[in-house]
Formats: C-alpha cells, structure tokens, sequence
C-alpha cells in the first residue's frame, strides 16, 4: 500500500497572493545572491501586480505540503512580445516557483510533468516558456527537464527573451497520484 502525497495542487485562490508573493521575494534573494539578475527587487512591485493577477483569472496555482504553500506555477497563454503566431498553439509556463525549503526534492519537475499533462489534456502540441538570456544556469535545467531551446530573441525594454518548448505528453497516473487534487 502507497502512502497518500503529502502535496496538494489547487487552483490559487485571493487569500495565496502573500503566500506567492514572499515565494517570489525568496526567489528573488537567491538568484541575487548568486549574480543572476533575473527577478531582480526593481520587478518586485511589478511581479507582485502580476500573481495576484493569475490568481484573480485562475491560471496560478498552487502546491502546499501539509498545508504550507511551498510551491507555485502559472499557466497561460503566450507573452505576444515573444512568441509569433506562427509558432502555432501552445500552453504557456510561467513563474514557477519552489521554495528554498522545498528544494532538491523533484518538485519543479513534478510540476512541470503535470503542467506538460495539462498541456496533453487541452490539446496543445508543446508546452512554451521564456527566461532571461543571462539565467544561464536556469537554461540547463529546462533542457534536462525536457525542453528544447527555440530561440532567443531581442525586445527593446524587455529583459527575457530565451524560449523553449518540449512536447505536451500525458504524465503517468502515478506521477500525479504525488499531486492530490
């Protein structure tokens, strides 16, 4: 007999926003910490406005353990400034978040297998993200989790523009049996 996850998945609700906004500041901090400029304080204001956004139209969500927020995920449709039509259809990932508490125990790449199912279910080729050119070291991890690198692009004012993809595939039932919902 398997035991029960000990996570959670549901939809964000008004009542996580500070729970993904201290997320989003820890997040923050470690990539500074390390010279990355990618989530640097001068967005704070800006990503803040952007997951109470998500949650308000019911893209983010959110993964507890024993009731704790302790990781997030946005899915959504493209950044317009990035991707072209003819890039054809896709379901986009965006600010994945895993709390430095909660680190090194597969998380991110649980959510990425179930962001890919979700991708699987609506009918979507490929599941589409963007990061800033200098996160080099989070480049490596996309593509060990299955991504490809598209291509980069320039934006006047925009500081993201490396893209990746990797096809939408059903995850296995016992993949998301880890994820309660």
């Amino acid at each position: 007999m398997t035991s029960p996850s000990p996570y959670a998945l549901r939809r964000a609700e008004a009542d996580d926003v500070p729970a993904l906004v201290a997320l989003r500041r820890e997040a923050e901090q470690w990539l500074a910490e390390r010279g990355i400029e990618q989530w640097t304080a001068k967005w704070t204001t800006v990503g803040a406005e952007k997951l109470e956004r998500a949650t308000r139209q019911g893209r983010a969500w959110v993964l507890e353990d024993a009731g704790e927020v302790v990781a997030t995920v946005t899915l959504g449709g493209p950044d317009e400034d990035l991707w072209r039509v003819e890039d054809g259809p896709a379901l986009y990932l965006y600010k994945l978040m895993v709390a430095r508490s909660h680190g090194g125990r597969g998380i991110g790449e649980l959510l990425i297998e179930w962001a890919c199912d979700q991708a699987a279910r609506y009918g979507y080729p490929v599941l589409r993200l963007d990061i800033w050119p200098n996160n080099h070291g989070l480049g490596v991890y996309y593509e060990s989790a299955g991504f490809r690198h598209v291509r980069t692009v320039d934006v006047p004012g925009r500081d993201t523009g490396r893209l990746y993809e990797r096809p939408a595939a059903h995850a296995s039932p016992a993949r998301l049996a880890e994820l309660s919902q």
